[in-house]
């Protein structure tokens, strides 16, 4: 009995290294319907509400993602109070080959920009048409990105789908990074993406040199070597001393 428990727990040992050294998580990239990894998209997008007053503006960037290889940047140069206090950015329905967005979901990824907390208050995913509808993050972060969703009634029409104009307070620089804009239909399919997906660059500092590798396949080897080495050591000496 003794023995049998010293084999279970040896090959639970083994079972449990091996799930660990191959779990892997997935990324989904290139599955959002706009990745903002190219500029090839933007054209689909248009402005609306305070854009002028509130200095909006939007640009592909490569320096932050999430997924893939870049993202939208917005900013603002607000240098004093506006009348109008409405407006942003959004694609309408037609331009994915929908009707309306009524029964869909839109998602978005957010990365606050650094020194832009408490620039947000106004920022928001919408949808607009037969009603308003909005969504807002409480929270943004500068380290993680937030992921902000709105799901439109089945019912309600609406033609056009994006964001808000972050803030109209007095504010010049960057506010908010986005990424992974996303579409699911009201049968759960993701709207394809755009043509703006492309794989993240790996830059001379990120790649492993071929010397790395071998080295670590090594190490690798010897580990699993020492491990069944030692799950024998175990095994015989349990054998001798129940034998």
């Amino acid at each position: 009995m003794k023995l049998k428990k010293l084999l279970s727990a040896a090959v639970a040992s083994v079972l449990t290294a091996a799930s660990a050294a191959f779990t892997v998580s997935a990324l989904n990239d290139g599955e959002a319907a706009y990745c903002f990894d190219t500029s090839a998209a933007l054209t689909e997008w248009q402005t609306y509400g305070s854009i002028e007053e509130t200095g909006f503006q939007t640009s592909q960037t490569t320096l932050v993602s999430k997924n893939g290889n870049g993202s939208l940047l917005v900013s603002e140069n607000v240098t004093e109070e506006t009348e109008n206090r409405f407006g942003g950015m959004y694609i309408d329905a037609a331009t994915l080959g929908l009707d309306s967005f009524q029964g869909c979901t839109i998602e978005m990824s957010v990365l606050l920009c650094e020194n832009a907390e408490g620039f947000y208050d106004n920022f928001s995913v919408f949808s607009d048409g037969m009603i308003w509808l909005s969504s807002s993050p409480e929270n943004l972060s500068t380290s993680e990105w937030t992921t902000v969703s709105l799901t439109i009634p089945k019912d309600a029409t609406n033609t056009r789908a994006g964001f808000t104009i972050p803030t109209f307070l007095m504010h010049k620089g960057d506010i908010v990074y986005i990424d992974d804009f996303s579409v699911t239909d009201p049968d759960g399919n993701l709207i394809a993406n755009r043509g703006d997906h492309y794989a993240k660059e790996i830059t001379s500092t990120e790649k492993v040199s071929s010397g790395t590798n071998i080295v670590l396949t090594v190490l690798l080897v010897v580990l699993i070597l020492v491990i069944v080495g030692g799950i024998g050591l175990i095994v015989s000496s349990a054998i001798k001393r129940f034998s």
